[in-house]
C-alpha cells in the first residue's frame, strides 16, 4: 500500500528536536510489511504549492500526519483540505497531541481517523484493516485507540489502545533522516548548541545527538497535555547500545538527553552517568525533576561528563506549584538550582505564569525566589538574567485541566465550532507570545501582561546591585540609556549593527544564550529593558505607570487597543481592585469538572478521551 508519513511546521524555524514520532510510525509499519515515505515538511519548509503538487503526483492510499502540538491545527486542516482536493481517495490519519481535539479534526478538518496515545501498535491495527478488508469499517468498533465518525456521523472512541513496553520501544532509524537529507541538521557538528565551553575540546567531525532514554512522565502537570500515564525508562543495555552505535557509526561524542524525567529512576541514572563517562560522552539533560536530585547525584553526573541540567521549576510560589500539580516544593526547586550552580553545571530557569490563581502576591513570591537564586547561577554571572531566563504565559491546550477550566468558565466555547475557532487562534503561535493567553486571573489584562517585564526588571536591577552596590544611575544616564537602546535597535533593523545598548544585549551573545534563543526550546527572547528605571529614586517612583504605558502600546496593534488596556486597568483600580473569591489554590485537576458539549441527556463520547487514560 502506498503510505506517507509527514510532519507539520510548528515554529518559525525548523525544530532541532528530531522527528522521533514519525520515525517510530514508519518503523512500526515495516513490521507489517509496509514501506512508508517520509515527507518532512517541518524541516524542508515546502511551500503550499509544493505540498499540493507532491500529493497530487503521488496519490497515497494513506497519509499519516504527525501533529505533535495542538498549535498545529490550522496547518493540519490546510493539509487535509489540500489532499482532499488533489487526492480524494487518500485516508488521512492524525496522531500526536493534536488528537486531543479528535472530534474537531474529524468534523471540521476532513480527517478520517485520529490515533490517541502512543501509536506504534495502533497504526498497525488500523493500516492492516484498511489494507486487507474492503469492509474494514465494520471492524472499527472493536479497535482501541482510534477515533472516527461512524456511518451515521456519530463520534466514536472505544478507549485507549495498547502501547509498547519500554523494551519494545523502537530506537530511531537514522537512515530515514539520511535519505531525507536532514540527518546533518539533527545529528550535528554544531557542538556549541548547549555544550558551552566544549567547542575548543571538540575534534573536527564530532557530532551531537538527541537521545530519549525513557517515555512518559511521573507527574501530570495541569498545564501539560499527555495521553499516557506512567514513566517507562528503557533498559540500560539498550540505551548504551544505541549510544555506542551513534558513537561508532556517526562519531557522536556529545549527547543531549531529552527525557522528561531523567533521574526519576535514581539507580539507573547513577549507573548511566558512569557508563557515559566510560564511553567518553559529554552530555546535557533537560526535564529533570527537582525533587529527584541530590547534591551527591548532581556531583556524580558532573564528574561523569554532564555539563548542563535543566529543571521544570515553573514557579517560586508554593500555591502556584500546587495549582500546577508539580508535586514539588519551592525549597526543592531552590536547592536543585543552587546545587547545580555550585557544581558548575549550566542551567536555565523556566517559569510558567498566569495560571488560574496567580496574583500579585504569587508573582512577588516568584520574584523573591529568583532573587534568592540569582547570586549563585552560573549562567547569570556575566549577563543580565532577563536574557537567560524562560518565562512563559500559561497556554490552555486541549487535553489539559487548564483547557477544561477555560471551557467550564466560558473562555473557550463548548461547541465544536467554538473550539475550532480557539484552535485556529492559537495555531502557529510562539509559546513566548501572549496572543494565546486566556486571562483567568480576575485582574485586568494589562496588569497581567505587565507581570513578565515586571519580574525581569526587578530581577535585573537586583542582580546588578548585588554585583555592584554603587550601580545607581542619574536621570541623565537613564535618558541616555534609552536613547541608545532605541538608536541601536533602529540601526539593527536597518542591518547596520549587531551590538546592544547598556551592555545587556552584548552580554547575551554567549553561546549558551544564543542556543537557547535560536532553538525555540526555551523561548528566550530579548525584552524591553525597564530595569534602569529602578536604579534611580526619582524614576523608580514612576516605574509602574511608565511600564504600564509602555506595555499597553508595545503589546497593542492599534492606539485604540492600547487606550482600552490602560482604561481597563484604571477602571479596575478605581473600583477597588477586587478579585473573585473562587480562584483556585489547589490542583486544577481537583477543581475542574469535565463539561460535556452536548445537550443534557445526550452522550458525549469525547469525555473518556478528555479524561485521559
Amino acid at each position: 500500500m502506498k503510505i506517507c508519513i509527514c510532519t507539520t511546521p510548528i515554529r518559525p524555524e525548523p525544530t532541532r528536536y528530531p522527528p522521533f514520532g514519525s520515525l517510530a510510525i514508519i518503523q512500526a509499519l515495516r513490521n507489517i510489511g509496509e514501506s512508508a515515505q517520509f515527507y518532512n515538511i517541518d524541516f524542508h519548509r515546502y511551500s503550499r504549492d509544493e505540498v499540493r503538487e507532491y500529493f497530487r503526483a503521488n496519490q497515497f492510499g494513506i497519509l499519516g500526519i504527525s501533529a505533535v502540538v495542538s498549535t498545529a491545527y490550522a496547518y493540519t486542516k490546510f493539509l487535509a483540505e489540500t489532499i482532499r482536493a488533489v487526492s480524494p481517495h487518500t485516508k488521512i490519519i492524525v496522531g500526536g497531541s493534536l488528537a486531543a481535539s479528535a472530534e474537531i479534526l474529524l468534523r471540521k478538518a476532513a480527517i478520517d481517523f485520529c490515533i490517541v496515545g502512543d501509536g506504534e501498535l495502533i497504526i498497525q491495527d488500523l493500516v492492516r484493516a484498511i489494507r486487507d478488508d474492503a469492509d474494514y469499517r465494520t471492524k472499527l468498533g472493536a479497535m482501541k485507540g482510534v477515533c472516527y465518525l461512524d456511518d451515521s456521523g456519530r463520534f466514536m472512541f472505544n478507549g485507549y489502545g495498547s502501547r509498547p513496553s519500554a523494551e519494545e520501544i523502537p530506537w530511531p532509524d537514522y537512515g530515514i533522516l539520511e535519505a531525507d537529507g536532514s540527518f546533518d541538521y539533527f545529528v550535528t557538528e554544531d557542538v556549541d548548541s548547549g555544550f558551552e565551553g566544549h567547542k575548543q575540546t571538540a575534534k573536527r567531525g564530532e557530532r551531537v545527538a538527541t537521545v530519549v532514554m525513557a517515555k512518559g512522565c511521573v507527574a501530570r502537570c495541569t498545564f501539560c497535555h499527555r495521553f499516557e500515564k506512567g514513566y517507562r525508562p528503557r533498559p540500560s543495555d539498550q540505551i548504551l547500545g544505541h549510544i555506542q552505535y551513534l558513537r561508532d557509526h556517526h562519531n557522536v561524542r556529545f549527547v543531549d538527553v531529552a527525557d522528561e524525567n531523567f533521574g526519576s529512576d535514581r539507580e539507573q541514572a547513577w549507573a548511566l552517568a558512569s557508563n557515559l563517562s566510560e564511553m567518553g560522552i559529554i552530555w546535557t539533560v533537560a526535564g529533570v525533576r527537582t525533587r529527584t536530585v541530590t547534591r551527591e547525584s548532581l556531583a556524580h553526573w558532573k564528574a561523569n561528563g554532564c555539563v548542563s541540567v535543566i529543571y521544570g521549576v515553573e514557579s517560586g510560589s508554593q500555591k502556584m506549584l500546587d495549582v500546577m500539580e508539580k508535586n514539588s516544593t519551592v525549597k526543592e526547586n531552590e536547592n536543585a538550582l543552587l546545587w547545580a550552580s555550585e557544581l558548575g553545571l549550566q542551567t536555565i530557569v523556566q517559569l510558567v505564569i498566569g495560571m488560574p490563581g496567580e496574583t500579585d502576591e504569587t508573582i512577588e513570591e516568584s520574584i523573591g525566589f529568583l532573587k534568592r537564586v540569582s547570586p549563585h547561577l552560573q549562567s547569570w554571572k556575566d549577563r543580565a538574567p532577563s536574557e537567560v531566563i524562560s518565562i512563559n504565559y500559561a497556554q490552555a491546550l486541549p487535553g489539559t485541566p487548564l483547557y477544561e477550566y477555560a471551557r467550564e468558565r466560558g473562555y473557550i466555547g463548548k461547541t465544536v465550532d467554538e473550539e475550532e475557532q480557539y484552535l485556529i487562534r492559537i495555531s502557529d503561535i510562539d509559546a513566548y507570545a501572549e496572543d494565546h493567553f486566556i486571562n483567568h486571573t480576575g485582574y485586568p489584562m494589562l496588569k497581567v501582561l505587565m507581570w513578565r517585564p515586571l519580574m525581569l526588571s526587578k530581577l535585573d536591577a537586583f542582580h546588578l546591585l548585588s554585583k555592584n552596590a554603587q550601580a545607581h544611575l542619574s536621570v541623565w544616564q537613564i535618558v541616555r540609556y534609552y536613547f541608545m537602546l532605541v538608536a541601536v535597535r533602529v540601526l539593527r533593523r536597518l542591518g547596520w549593527t549587531r551590538g546592544g545598548a547598556g551592555g545587556n544585549d552584548a552580554q547575551a551573545q554567549g553561546r549558551y544564550a544564543d542556543y537557547a534563543a535560536s532553538s525555540g526550546y526555551f523561548n528566550i527572547h530579548s525584552n524591553l529593558k525597564f530595569s534602569p528605571l529602578l536604579l534611580n529614586p526619582v524614576t523608580e517612583r514612576f516605574f509602574y505607570p511608565l511600564l504600564a504605558v509602555a506595555i499597553a502600546f508595545y503589546k497593542s496593534k492599534s492606539l485604540t487597543n492600547a487606550v482600552a488596556l490602560l482604561y481597563g486597568h484604571i477602571k479596575w483600580n478605581l473600583a477597588g481592585g477586587r478579585l473573585p473569591e473562587s480562584l483556585p489554590s489547589r490542583s486544577l485537576r481537583k477543581v475542574v469538572t469535565l463539561v460535556s458539549r452536548r445537550n443534557e441527556g445526550a452522550e458525549d463520547r469525547m469525555l473518556p478521551l478528555r479524561s485521559g487514560r
